[in-house]
């Protein structure tokens, strides 16, 4: 079972140094910070600026401190939103990928849960308008953190 973990722990400190290629505002550089939602939702801003437009940003929350329940309530946001994306602008059901429990990663910091709600993030990038962009991104990272980030785009794209 350690094992399982591990890997898991793997998949979401590669997804974060992806995540960081984005030099969001809001800090990412741990699991406890992605937990607000914060850079996670900057970057989605990057990736699709009109779906994930200034309107959805600003209902954001930037201060939840350490309140597990308004950091839940911004990654129940920013979930909601990227399931949509995938439904409607990308024309992909997401039903075989296990959904991420925010409660999980805002109250606990589960890096697991973690790494699925990266994955998902990961999946808008690499299909999106600009994906050529974000791919190229991808092929100058560490080639542990490639192998990574590839393998997480597999699990959930369309078979």
């Amino acid at each position: 079972m350690e094992q399982m973990d591990d890997v898991k722990t793997v998949l979401v400190e590669s997804l974060i140094v992806w995540l960081q290629t984005f030099n969001t505002a809001a800090p990412c550089t741990t699991v406890e910070e992605l937990t607000t939602g914060v850079a996670i939702s900057q970057a989605l801003h990057q990736i699709d600026p009109a779906w994930f437009d200034d309107g959805w940003l600003g209902r954001i929350k930037t201060d939840v401190d350490d309140n597990w329940r308004l950091k839940m309530n911004n990654l129940k946001k920013v979930l909601q939103m990227v399931v949509d994306y995938y439904n409607e602008v990308l024309g992909q059901e997401i039903s075989d990928f296990p959904w991420p429990d925010v409660a999980l990663v805002s109250e606990h910091s589960d890096p697991v849960e973690s790494g699925r709600l990266l994955q998902l993030i990961l999946g808008c990038a690499v299909r999106c308008e600009r994906k050529q962009e974000y791919i190229q991104i991808i092929m100058t990272l560490e080639e542990s953190v490639q192998l990574v980030v590839m393998t997480a785009i597999q699990e959930v794209s369309p078979s």
